[in-house]
């Protein structure tokens, strides 16, 4: 008589077709090193997408990172204004008809942007490209043209309290091309992108000044005073052009055609605290000549219910919320924590097949992610909001050696998934920092809960030191799945 087959909980059902269509074409998708795609993403690919909400117990940067002439600067570049301490409400941009405002609340306060080529803002004969965002619509206009409005729940005025809502807009009067959005600063998160009639153009390269009104009050600087602790700008050089390069590649790989695409750039490029990391895990490796097979032997304990792997899954399932066997991974960190990121700098993280993240952020550090074994899905979010699933998110797979980053202002809130249903586990190593900049050092990862309801708070422990799990698939190898039939 036959025995019965035990049920497996790491057993994966097919996915239905929503879940496994492919991922977008607008993504790129790199196979190996040495054989690139150079595409980039077409215009009409960009989307209206969720907000982006910085924790309250974070902090928010007044400076950016020590001054080096050659990197490309990824977090916060424009200068912190405060119409309160310079008691107005002008200011100009650095360079005449370009450059970014940014805009972050903390309280919810309808305002207005105008973008003007006249210092009063009451000139009649100012020409302006005006924002106008409140609790019922936002409306970008000119002048004398409406060019996009919504009404849109999340293309308006954010209401959700405690959190740092961030909205934008860029000016680029060579291109014509003027974009609003909430959350990062990037095209792919834009939520109104469009150019200005071209009999308006020399009008628009003459813009220089910023006039912002708050709450439609004329005398927000004597009436207006608390709203100074609770909203902030900045005010940036250059405009939204490209989306930032997803991927590090090494120095002798880095081409021209990868420059001008954006798809990816050199670590020298990487602002200081990303380069650090870059250098500290980038030779690091599983499978070496005193366990040549460690990759093999994972693959084995997560499947075998004898293995250590399989066991602490399973001891996880409820970790992030309702109980959800595919909603865990395996946490081995290198070192001891020491202060200087959220729980510890290095962190291997192994994923069984058809194994996910909540969708999480990561408070607000500097980090690099290899892909040490296997592949992943990466989904890149702009918020930690509990509707962010209306939205689509940037996909894409990283292959086994694919290096990607992160920084204060970017890449911030993910999820990640081995899409390989059947196969072998994805392992990956992911290392962090705080910036010379945060004062705070928030140690939680905010993260979705798996009923999608709330939004709980991870303190990133360890589940075993990661030379110690080493140790441990030796022995397991030696004594456990050698006997195996």
């Amino acid at each position: 008589m036959s025995s019965e087959v035990p049920f497996n909980p790491f057993e994966v059902a097919r996915e239905t077709e929503e879940q496994t269509e492919s991922i977008e074409s607008r993504i790129w998708m790199p196979s190996t090193e040495s054989n690139m795609s150079t595409s980039t993403p077409s215009p009409q690919l960009r989307l209206a997408t969720a907000p982006v909400a910085v924790p309250a117990s974070n902090h928010v940067s007044l400076s950016i990172e020590e001054n080096t002439t050659n990197v490309n600067w990824f977090t916060r570049q424009g200068e912190l204004w405060c119409p309160w301490t310079s008691n107005k409400c002008t200011n100009m941009f650095p360079i005449k008809g370009q450059g970014v405002i940014e805009i972050m609340q903390r309280t919810s306060i309808p305002f207005e942007l105008h973008l003007s080529n006249k210092s009063n803002p009451h000139d009649s004969d100012a020409y302006s490209i005006i924002l106008s965002v409140n609790k019922n619509n936002v409306t970008l206009r000119t002048t004398t043209t409406e060019l996009c409005t919504s009404t849109e729940s999340l293309h308006i005025l954010q209401t959700e309290q405690e959190c740092w809502h961030r909205y934008w807009i860029s000016l680029y009067a060579t291109n014509r091309n003027v974009q609003y959005g909430i959350g990062e600063i990037r095209p792919l998160f834009s939520i109104f992108n469009t150019d200005i009639p071209g009999n308006e153009s020399g009008l628009m390269r003459e813009i220089c000044y910023v006039h912002v009104k708050l709450n439609n009050n004329e005398n927000m600087l004597t009436e207006l005073t608390e709203s100074k602790y609770k909203i902030r700008f900045y005010i940036g050089k250059n405009p939204v052009v490209y989306d930032y390069p997803l991927f590090v590649v090494p120095q002798q790989q880095y081409s021209l055609e990868q420059r001008v695409s954006g798809t990816c750039i050199p670590p020298s490029k990487l602002e200081k605290p990303c380069r650090d990391l870059y250098d500290t895990i980038i030779n690091f490796q599983l499978n070496v000549d005193d366990f040549l097979d460690l990759t093999s032997v994972i693959d084995k304990s997560i499947k075998d219910p004898r293995g250590w792997c399989y066991r602490k899954l399973i001891e996880k399932a409820n970790r992030f919320g309702k109980s959800n066997i595919k909603a865990t991974y395996l946490r081995l960190t290198a070192g001891e924590r020491e202060g200087i990121a959220p729980g510890h700098n290095f962190v291997i993280e192994v994923w069984p097949p058809g194994h996910f993240s909540p969708i999480h952020n990561h408070s607000n550090t500097y980090g690099i992610i290899r892909v040490l074994y296997g592949e992943i899905l990466v989904k890149l979010y702009p918020a930690l909001t509990l509707n962010v699933l209306q939205y689509k998110p940037i996909e894409q797979i990283c292959h086994e050696g694919t290096v990607t980053w992160m920084a204060p202002s970017l890449n911030q809130t993910h999820q990640v998934k081995n899409v390989n249903l059947y196969g072998k586990c994805c392992i990956s190593i992911q290392c962090y920092a705080y910036g010379s900049e945060d004062q705070e050092h928030y140690e939680f990862f905010d993260y979705i809960a798996n009923d999608e309801r709330s939004i709980g708070h991870f303190d990133p422990t360890s589940d075993m030191d990661f030379f110690k799990f080493k140790e441990l698939m030796r022995q397991e190898k030696q004594h456990v799945f050698s006997s195996s039939s």
